[in-house]
């Protein structure tokens, strides 16, 4: 079976939740299907990445784009010139011409038997007639975070960001969970976010797992003093919020 696999962003290094799954999830179906992953990128050229994400997934194609990636000052004057669009920025800032070029193409010709949409960021770059069987890879219920964003944000410009962005979540996300053929969700308590959406005969979890091969239980190891970890990626907001709650409020708590 031929596959496309699109998803914004660097996949390596392999230091976030999502690029654990998608790595693996890859890695495993390019043992036995022909895989082509379009990985699509912003920042600076970083020829060394799209080396080392060629000798790991032979079958990738690497797209670099100067559009993506405004950070600062460049950001937020990015957000106010799109905020007349209906589709969120966190959706409309991953689009990208030359993609959205590749996969009319590619997809109009049938180049593959199955596509799937890695992250609603990428959901815009695909055509309107998805003429093969596409998937959308849900690795959050976006609009979910985006209502919890928008009633605890305290800074009062983020919360008003955060409301604007949410409202337009709210109607793009179910257009595209329905939209697309299949959905792929990470979880039981995703889906049944998503049932309201869409029929939910037509979402299948793919629970996040572990390399066993690669972290192995040792029965014999101790700590050797009390530790604590968090081991999500912290340059995600709610991961943030969730560590600041946790050292501010319950912490304290713990040592008392």
């Amino acid at each position: 079976m031929k596959i496309l696999w699109v998803k914004p962003g660097k996949l390596l290094p392999l230091d976030t939740g999502g690029k654990l799954r998608t790595y693996n999830i890859l890695r495993h179906l390019s043992a036995i299907h022909e895989v082509t992953y379009l990985s699509y990128y912003g920042g600076t050229r970083d020829r060394v990445y799209e080396r080392q994400v060629l000798q790991h997934l032979p079958g990738t194609v690497t797209v670099h784009s100067a559009t993506l990636g405004a950070v600062g000052a460049g950001r937020f004057v990015d957000y106010v010139r799109r905020l007349p669009s209906p589709v969120p920025y966190s959706v409309r800032k991953f689009t990208v011409p030359q993609v959205r070029r590749m996969l009319a193409d590619w997809i109009s010709q049938r180049r593959f038997d199955v596509a799937v949409c890695d992250f609603l960021a990428s959901t815009l770059n695909f055509p309107r007639d998805l003429s093969i069987p596409t998937a959308l890879f849900q690795h959050n219920v976006e609009s979910l975070l985006w209502s919890r964003r928008a009633r605890f944000e305290v800074k009062r410009l983020d919360r008003l960001i955060s409301k604007i962005e949410c409202a337009k979540m709210a109607r793009y996300e179910p257009a595209q969970v329905r939209r697309f053929h299949r959905v792929l969700a990470v979880s039981e308590q995703d889906r049944s976010a998503m049932a309201t959406m869409v029929d939910p005969a037509r979402i299948s979890v793919i629970p996040t797992g572990v390399d066993l091969a690669k972290y192995r239980y040792n029965p014999e190891a101790r700590a050797t003093t009390p530790l604590v970890l968090f081991t999500g990626s912290m340059d995600w907001a709610p991961n943030i919020d969730g560590v600041e709650y946790f050292c501010r409020d319950i912490w304290p708590r713990v040592l008392k």
